[in-house]
């Protein structure tokens, strides 16, 4: 039993197209896998007809949201969805307007670079997109392309990190609200990627007490104590350790391809039969 539940297509920020990604995951042998793409689910359906039963689908999302504090200061919080129902329409309506103010965002940044004389357009990165959502690997591939960055990663440190002076910050939804969706389609939630920040145990905790279910304990940003340090944390509050490659294709510099976390069977059997047990008990249903 070999499974990798975070994944990303070209309908969020990777560059596999689901099929690719998909014809992937069963060339390594991988036995279940979690498509979760960033506020879109629209590459669930193209995975499992792609995957004809060689191996199976499971359908999630990853919510990019916002976390504020009472200090007015805004961080980063990303929830996983699992075993969701896609048809979903509050699901939906939360991801169509995640898309809306995620393209807000990329238009403000665009707006800016060219204002500073770089030929970067909406039209350029609407094309490379496709139907899903405008992410990072859309932009600095656009980036490269039209001869502002040499490379992806000197793409993303020059116009898109943080650091850049032409970084924009993009509302999102909270934390709760991606919760609350997530569960209210038949699904559990699962903090992504937590790291190593010493109040996360205690906001987990916090987030629990809103529906969440489970924590992303496997991930390459993760090291080996930090794992362990989640897996008995999850144990000791009755959460479900979730984990996976956050895979986003091929890059050599990202240094983690599906698959390339190798999460444990007894995780695995664990998360599996998490689906029914999450849905019955799903406080928003």
């Amino acid at each position: 039993m070999h499974a990798d539940f975070h994944l990303h297509t070209h309908h969020s920020d990777g560059t596999w197209s689901p099929q690719e990604l998909v014809e992937h995951a069963i060339n390594i042998k991988l036995t279940h896998m979690a498509i979760t793409d960033h506020d879109t689910t629209y590459g669930i359906d193209e995975a499992i007809a792609a995957a004809q039963g060689r191996i199976e689908i499971i359908p999630g999302v990853e919510v990019n949201t916002i976390r504020r504090e009472p200090d007015g200061t805004h961080k980063d919080v990303h929830i996983l969805g699992y075993f969701i129902d896609q048809a979903n329409q509050k699901l939906q309506q939360l991801l169509a307007r995640q898309r809306q103010a995620r393209n807000e965002h990329v238009e403000k940044m665009v707006s800016n670079l060219q204002a500073a004389g770089h030929p970067l357009t909406m039209e350029m990165l609407k094309t490379k997109a496709g139907l899903g959502s405008i992410g990072k690997a859309h932009i600095t591939q656009c980036m490269v392309e039209c001869g502002m960055a040499n490379d992806l990663m000197e793409a993303y440190e020059k116009f898109v990190c943080k650091e850049s002076p032409f970084y924009v910050r993009r509302e999102s939804v909270s934390p709760r609200d991606a919760i609350e969706a997530i569960n209210g389609a038949g699904g559990f939630a699962s903090i992504a990627h937590p790291g190593k920040s010493p109040e996360m145990l205690e906001y987990i905790l916090k987030l629990k007490d809103e529906g969440l279910a489970g924590v992303e304990a496997f991930h390459r940003m993760h090291s080996v104590n930090l794992v362990r340090q989640y897996i008995r944390f999850a144990n000791r509050n009755s959460l479900i350790v979730t984990g996976g490659s956050d895979c986003h294709g091929p890059y050599k510099e990202y240094k983690a391809t599906a698959g390339s976390i190798s999460l444990p069977k007894d995780i695995v059997k664990k998360f599996l039969a998490s689906k029914d047990e999450a849905s019955k008990n799903s406080i928003y249903l």
